[in-house]
């Protein structure tokens, strides 16, 4: 638990630096990395690398997602989304008979969402850039994984008796669910407080809407434990504890960030249509 402690600690700390460099392309680069990460985590879980054109392919595609709303990027997005499909095909015939089409099919699914989905983030900065609300939602949206995981590690290892889906997730516990839930509702409200008087006192006119927040931060919740839930059965399916090392009693990217991969399009899609946070400039 100490090693797991002193990594949350130092990631804490690079995410605040990132945080920094928030309206800069820096920020699109560390998607593009973390997101490169995953995909290429998954494709070692499913024993692909040996075949290096596809393992190309899907990491070029997971590298170029992240900056699809960037400059000439965006302007050839339609060509580029049918040349990479286009190479997927290629590679079905090229490799018929060495990996079935359902494999590569996968990696097409994976390589596509894994990225999309933490390039909600990069969504969440350029619809609200130079505004106070892209830190917020960024924040709700890593708030709502980590501390569920947070939240429902704790309470189910003190108060847990009751498995959730044992066969997926042996430690998972009802009890630990409900605990994740209350514990991130209850320190998003917090610092909905603390973000409401810190931007008064930084002239800034700003109201949180706590009805709105106190309704949608369980179901942000509940969709994080979902990609952890998710990210554990392909963990089964593929015969891992953990997708990675990178960090120590944390494991691989993948491990870590799992439930963030559902919440950061959760919470995407509901700050499109809904002001949980309006601000003014005096």
């Amino acid at each position: 638990m100490r090693v797991r402690i002193l990594t949350g600690i130092v990631l804490v700390l690079v995410l605040v630096a990132v945080c920094l460099f928030l309206d800069t392309l820096l920020f699109n680069a560390v998607i593009c990395a973390v997101s490169g990460l995953g995909v290429f985590e998954l494709l070692r879980a499913m024993k692909l690398l040996e075949f290096k054109d596809l393992v190309v392919l899907s990491m070029s595609q997971a590298l170029i997602i992240p900056f699809m709303r960037a400059g000439y990027v965006e302007r050839l997005g339609a060509p580029i989304v049918l040349a990479v499909t286009l190479c997927y095909f290629v590679l079905m015939v090229k490799n018929s008979g060495r990996v079935e089409i359902g494999r590569i099919s996968s990696v097409f699914m994976f390589s596509t969402l894994i990225p999309l989905f933490f390039s909600c983030a990069v969504y969440i900065r350029d619809d609200f850039s130079g505004d106070a609300r892209s830190g917020f939602y960024l924040f709700l949206a890593l708030g709502a994984g980590w501390l569920s995981d947070t939240g429902a590690y704790f309470v189910g290892t003190f108060f847990g008796r009751h498995k959730m889906i044992p066969s997926i997730s042996p430690k998972k516990t009802w009890e630990g669910t409900a605990g994740g839930i209350i514990f991130c509702t209850a320190v998003t409200l917090l610092i909905g407080m603390g973000t409401e008087r810190w931007l008064w006192g930084a002239g800034i006119s700003a109201r949180v809407d706590y009805r709105l927040l106190f309704f949608l931060t369980p179901l942000f919740s509940v969709a994080g434990m979902l990609g952890d839930l998710t990210a554990s059965a392909i963990k089964r399916e593929f015969g891992i504890k953990d997708y990675g090392n990178l960090m120590p009693g944390h494991g691989g990217v993948l491990d870590r960030f799992d439930s963030v991969l559902f919440t950061l399009p959760a919470v995407y899609t509901a700050v499109r249509y809904l002001e949980i946070l309006s601000v003014m400039a005096d």
